[in-house]
């Protein structure tokens, strides 16, 4: 395997011939030490740098969230029914998918502290808007272009896999995605807390607005203003190769429809949490099923430990184990999620731990392919991701409404077997579309030398050389 580290550097010295921006868009100065400067030294990406791209990921991907476990009061307060209100989550992330196709290819094509910052202006607006709406149609619309704001993590993954050196970035990225499970929480938890106690739907939404606008400070102040990508492709092009990328290159494609499973049976658990323990047995009010939200605490505390392992083993067995762990979950809530509160806390917990370690592997495989085009590479997959998300959200919220939560379940089961099939169906050792190529180990080869990032996965040192060809 050809070593990662001067492929990067090859991606620094595109940079070089830039010159130095001290405006963004002509009128919004940036900050000194957020400069580039072609002729000083390089960006250093600090622990505090790393820190704060997952908290900005934690408060922006929490407006997915906030309407999950208010969905009863806001049917009731729009006067519509259970099954219609259900449309406000499923656009929200309809709108994310959209700006994942469309608006994150641009990260390989425009410098990302700009197209960050105004993301978050976008952000900040819609929240406020959903907010002081009463119409229902209007709500709906706010919520899908508030999704389509509240893609910046899927640019921050990416640029920290471009800042952190090889040797820390599996680590690197699973700070980053913490952040998104930290979101989840903060978002369903804020939004219980808030609607009990203030009595309206509104409060939750001001909230968000204010807290974009506070990353938006914090971003202007720290985000620094890292090149772009030196390529002679416009944005017509970038779409094409993501496509041609989509249909070239099998570990992917692979990673495609993983997510798309894997994050079925996370957002189908979580937006069907809502009417679980709003009903009999339990009979929870809003307050207290936003508290169940604080499970997530245990894959913020596992996803450093996923990018750790996966820095060490190869990321495909890493998927592995969190999808066999995701199964063992699915299969309990199958069995017993409306006859204990037990087995719902500890669902809520292994669910959020099982999709963050394999995301996290997935993002370690992908994000090997090749430096240059890992904004593109990080749009396909997370666009199978968001698309599970869709899924989950929309038809497993209709299958336990319409056939009840057992059906639901299931269906998170054979969700959760179709991941695994897929996986199995290409080794780590495989050159092809399918099979193992002849290697059963599941052993991570040592590395060559001091910072090589040998054998990610064994295959994917073919895998790089297509993906170089393809971009």
């Amino acid at each position: 395997m050809a070593d990662q580290a001067p492929v990067d550097a090859v991606v620094e010295e595109k940079a070089i011939a830039q010159p130095i921006q001290r405006f963004n868009w002509g009128f919004v100065p940036i900050p000194k030490h957020c400069r580039y400067d072609p002729e000083g030294p390089p960006f250093k990406f600090t622990m505090f740098l790393n820190i704060w791209f997952g908290l900005s990921a934690t408060l922006t991907v929490a407006n997915i969230y906030y309407s999950q476990p208010i969905l009863i009061e806001l049917s009731e307060h729009f006067g519509v029914s259970y099954a219609e209100v259900t449309r406000v989550p499923t656009l929200t992330q309809a709108g994310y998918l959209t700006s994942l196709v469309l608006c994150v290819p641009l990260i390989d094509l425009v410098p990302r502290r700009p197209l960050i910052l105004l993301l978050l202006f976008g952000g900040g607006a819609f929240s406020l808007g959903l907010a002081l709406t009463n119409d229902y149609h209007t709500f709906l619309g706010l919520s899908y272009v508030t999704g389509l704001c509240t893609v910046i993590p899927q640019i921050l993954n990416p640029l920290t896999a471009d800042l952190a050196p090889p040797h820390r970035r599996a680590a690197a990225v699973s700070i980053v995605v913490s952040g998104l499970v930290t979101g989840m929480m903060f978002g369903r938890l804020m939004a219980g807390i808030l609607t009990r106690f203030t009595g309206s739907t509104s409060h939750v939404f001001f909230l968000a607005s204010g807290v974009q606008y506070s990353v938006l400070l914090g971003m202007w102040w720290l985000l620094p203003d890292y090149p772009k990508k030196e390529t002679s492709m416009h944005y017509g092009q970038l779409l094409w190769s993501m496509a041609k990328l989509m249909v070239t290159q099998p570990v992917l494609l692979q990673a495609f429809f993983i997510g798309i499973c894997s994050c079925s049976i996370f957002v189908s658990w979580w937006t069907t949490l809502t009417f679980l323990l709003a009903g009999d047995p339990f009979n929870y009010n809003t307050f207290i099923i936003g508290l169940f939200a604080v499970c997530g605490v245990g894959s913020i505390i596992a996803a450093p430990l996923a990018g750790k392992l996966n820095d060490r083993i190869l990321p495909w067995l890493g998927t592995l184990l969190g999808l066999l762990l995701g199964l063992c979950t699915a299969c309990l809530a199958l069995g017993a999620a409306k006859l204990s509160l037990g087995v719902v806390i500890i669902v809520c917990i292994f669910t959020d731990i099982a999709q963050q370690s394999q995301q996290i592997g997935n993002q370690a495989r992908i994000f090997a392919l090749d430096p240059t085009a890992r904004g593109r590479i990080n749009g396909c997959y997370t666009a199978g991701v968001f698309l599970g998300q869709v899924m989950g959200s929309s038809a497993g919220t209709k299958v336990y409404l319409n056939y009840g939560w057992r059906a639901a379940y299931g269906l998170s089961v054979a969700w959760s077997c179709t991941a695994i099939l897929i996986l199995l169906a290409r080794g780590p050792h495989a050159k092809g579309w399918v099979g193992w190529g002849g290697n059963y180990s599941l052993r991570k080869p040592p590395p060559k030398e001091l910072g090589d990032e040998t054998a990610v996965e064994p295959s994917l040192e073919k895998d790089k050389e297509e993906a170089k060809a393809v971009v």
